[in-house]
């Protein structure tokens, strides 16, 4: 089941109806949560168990970090405490996320590196028999900043529901956008049926989203894997306009989806936060990096870059700040050298 498919027409209707028949909102987040099963098991169903699992470790973890404590026996001890336990976290959610996705890459890379045929051997069997869980670099990096927001002061959930309800919520559970647990929670208080004005609006983004993606980003691959897959065949023309169409076709896919995640959210009543705000008419490289997938770069700023100093320190810190995220952000996006 795919956003662009009569299933998932069918599927957001059903789930429209029975979502807003419940009068209770807890109620409302247990028929949220089985419908985000539902479309999850409709893609990979042998990966929900590993799912339940992380969402279960970093709600327990979260809880331990943000245990309160009497303010007078608070003290060095209990701090480390709190320090190891979300380096516990932070630890292994990257390596979750570096063994489903990067393994075959670094082996490969030792293999070539060293002449070591072992090692490219195990990198085309884990290529050809492991599948990486859809959605696990979102899933992975929302985790880690909900670990490391609960160890800056904020209230980690008391609800294991209004957890998983958040961390599986299907709209943005594949290719995000990135979101908080605060931020989305906090909107259950105040959540009424959509008025017609709210619905139109998330139906219109849906429909602006599905012509994005299905008109013009697919049918813009189409031609851009033809230009790359006949490189003799093609001219310096040909070239020039694949690589154009390339970058449209990557911001037209990602866009689209997103718009699409966002309007389905409008239906629920929930706001998603935006991705995009028009990044090709940028002015500059630092414009564009505000306006070009805008929750990572949130998730960059506020979990990497300010932490290690940000542009408060020596040009050449500043420098090498730049450079770490930069590097983070390519190894994110793919297992390629290209990436990085």
């Amino acid at each position: 089941m795919t956003f662009i498919s009569l299933q998932y027409a069918q599927f957001l209707l059903v789930l429209f109806v029975a979502y807003w028949l419940v009068p209770l909102r807890g109620w409302r987040l247990f028929i949220m949560l089985a419908g985000s099963l539902i479309f999850y098991a409709s893609l990979q169903i042998w990966y929900i168990p590993l799912l339940l699992v992380s969402v279960l470790f970093n709600y327990c973890l979260a809880t331990a970090i943000g245990e309160p404590l009497d303010w007078r026996i608070a003290n060095a001890s209990w701090n480390r405490r709190r320090l190891w336990l979300l380096w516990v976290g932070i630890t292994l959610n990257v390596l979750l996320l570096l063994g489903f996705k990067y393994v075959p890459f670094v082996l490969s890379s030792i293999g070539t590196l060293l002449n070591w045929p072992v090692a490219i051997d195990g990198a085309n069997w884990v290529k050809t028999h492991v599948i990486a869980p859809l959605g696990l670099s979102f899933f992975c990096f929302e985790c880690i900043s909900y670990l490391i927001d609960v160890y800056r002061g904020a209230p980690a959930a008391t609800s294991l529901l209004h957890f998983a309800a958040y961390k599986l919520f299907f709209a943005k559970l594949i290719s995000g956008p990135i979101t908080r647990y605060h931020n989305l929670i906090y909107q259950l208080k105040s959540q009424n049926f959509p008025t017609p004005d709210r619905i139109s609006e998330a139906l219109w983004t849906i429909a602006f989203g599905a012509v994005k993606k299905g008109l013009f980003a697919d049918n813009l691959g189409i031609y851009v894997d033809l230009s790359f897959t006949n490189l003799q065949r093609a001219g310096s023309e040909d070239l020039w306009l694949a690589i154009f169409a390339y970058g449209l076709q990557l911001y037209l896919d990602f866009s689209g989806y997103v718009d699409m995640a966002r309007g389905t959210a409008l239906l629920l009543g929930w706001y998603l936060p935006p991705n995009f705000d028009f990044p090709y008419f940028s002015t500059s490289i630092g414009d564009f990096w505000r306006r070009w997938h805008m929750t990572l770069g949130d998730w960059l700023r506020n979990y990497l870059y300010f932490p290690l100093g940000g542009s408060r320190v020596a040009l050449w810190r500043t420098c090498l700040n730049l450079s770490i995220v930069m590097l983070i952000a390519g190894i994110w996006h793919g297992a390629a050298w290209g990436f990085i």
